[in-house]
């Protein structure tokens, strides 16, 4: 199934590739990012990220999930993952990403999910895109007032993450925000 291929300043948003499979173990396979996904494993192996790239080039045109490799402009070196899967009868969206840990404070998360914004609203014409984090991951909250989302308010003890090789069990909190169209219209101007 093809995807666009987005750019921005510093970033492409390209279809993920089986080549993409031991860089994307390396990244996910440190225990800070796995800790704020709700699904990743760990420890993360080379073969966990083969099965996930081929269930990724395995969906079929349609499918409304949208899956991006989010790499460097200057030598397109994958730093991380975002996606989003389309809600027709709603018209809306709810976006996710990780990125590898090294690549932490440098604005790439936020310049990835703003492009993931902007192509939701302005091509797919999406009424609503939102996001969650847990509440203790003060980045990804941060990640998503930067792109103009509004906090919406949050889910007292809603998720629990399950780390079972590490014998990890934790509850959280689950912080909702989201930008409506006629919102990022607005931002625009």
């Amino acid at each position: 199934m093809e995807r666009p291929i987005l750019t921005t300043e510093r970033l492409i948003l390209r279809q993920v590739q089986m080549s993409d499979a031991e860089r994307i173990a390396t990244l996910a396979g440190a225990f800070e990012v796995a800790e704020y996904t709700l699904n990743m494993p760990h420890p993360y192996e080379p073969y966990m990220a083969t099965e996930w790239i081929t269930g990724v080039h395995n969906r079929t045109d349609d499918d409304p999930t949208y899956t991006f490799a989010i790499s460097q402009r200057t030598d397109q070196q994958l730093i991380g993952m975002i996606g989003f899967t389309v809600d027709e009868r709603h018209n809306k969206t709810e976006i996710g990403y990780w990125i590898g840990k090294r690549y932490w404070g440098n604005g790439y998360t936020t310049e990835a999910a703003q492009a993931i914004v902007d192509y939701c609203f302005d091509t797919l014409e999406l009424n609503r895109v939102e996001a969650s984090y847990y509440a203790s991951n003060t980045r990804s909250k941060r990640v998503m007032e930067k792109i103009g989302m509004s906090y919406e308010g949050t889910q007292r003890q809603a998720i629990v993450r399950e780390i079972p090789a590490l014998n990890y069990r934790k509850v959280h909190d689950l912080g909702m925000y989201a930008i409506l169209r006629e919102d990022w219209l607005k931002n625009r101007g």
